[in-house]
């Protein structure tokens, strides 16, 4: 848990949120996310076009998601109502 932000699954990343890109590995039945971060870097990046090095075959065109405003998030976060945060005796 990275502050209270779960790690694992098709929703671990916070800066992508609901924009994932997150695939299932093949062999592992895990979930990951790895690859989809090089929409982050500048579009002329020499990283974007790398076939060899990541997705095999693959160029990144995509652009990274939008980034929230605070009235945004804020209006995201209330959502989950109230939160107690830290270990709760007896749970």
């Amino acid at each position: 848990m990275v502050s209270g932000w779960s790690t694992h699954g098709k929703l671990a990343c916070p800066y992508c949120m609901e924009n994932n890109k997150a695939f299932t590995l093949t062999n592992g039945g895990k979930t990951s996310f790895f690859y989809c971060h090089r929409r982050f870097l500048s579009q002329n990046h020499r990283y974007r076009k790398n076939r060899k090095d990541f997705f095999v075959g693959r160029v990144e065109n995509d652009v990274a998601p939008p980034r929230l405003s605070d009235e945004e998030l804020f209006d995201v976060v209330s959502e989950y109502g109230d939160i107690v945060f830290g270990l709760q005796s007896g749970k």
